[in-house]
């Protein structure tokens, strides 16, 4: 399958990137493809790297963070996002059978579950007629500002699916089991 957006080499890619690249490649080793095809537009990486960082900073876990990815990447059907957020999620300590449920929108509590289904009715319904899943998420112990970081999540997810999808970005993450077709 071919690529249909560029992924440049730190070599290659526009200068005001570099620096990006360059700190991607300090913090987890190596650029990953999508973050350097994302880098094609400097302003777009600058400003995507800006908000997940400040969304990682937020109230919700590493691990409720974590499944939400996976959820809404497997609902998008991008197989990049759900290879990297298999890996990903191994480090935020979840295990294989969590990984597999939250694939699927199950989590191992009732607040794992109200947020997955709260991400899943923003992914499928732009929000529309979410007020089940608000009132499940709120009696479960969520709290309006972790709503608002869990649609920001949905929202990342969103673009680096569309990405990833669109781009045909090459998956360089060990591949995850089973992956969903775009």
């Amino acid at each position: 399958m071919e690529t249909r957006i560029t992924v440049p080499t730190a070599e290659n890619a526009p200068e005001a990137t570099q620096p990006l690249l360059a700190a991607i490649t300090k913090q987890m080793g190596r650029v990953p493809n999508l973050f350097a095809a994302i880098g094609n537009s400097p302003n777009a990486l600058e400003g995507y790297l800006a908000f997940d960082g400040l969304v990682a900073k937020g109230t919700l876990s590493r691990r409720e963070i974590e499944q939400i990815s996976l959820h809404v990447s497997e609902l998008n059907g991008c197989a990049y996002c759900v290879s990297a957020h298999d890996a990903l999620s191994k480090r935020a300590k979840l295990t294989p059978d969590e990984i597999d449920a939250a694939r699927l929108g199950t989590g191992s509590n009732e607040r794992e579950n109200a947020i997955l289904a709260l991400a899943r009715r923003a992914v499928r319904a732009s929000g529309h007629g979410s007020r089940t899943e608000l009132d499940r998420a709120r009696e479960a112990g969520v709290t309006d500002a972790q709503i608002i970081e869990i649609f920001a999540t949905v929202a990342l997810k969103h673009f680096t699916n569309t990405v990833a999808i669109a781009g045909r970005i090459p998956v360089d993450f060990p591949a995850a089991p089973r992956l969903p077709q775009a």
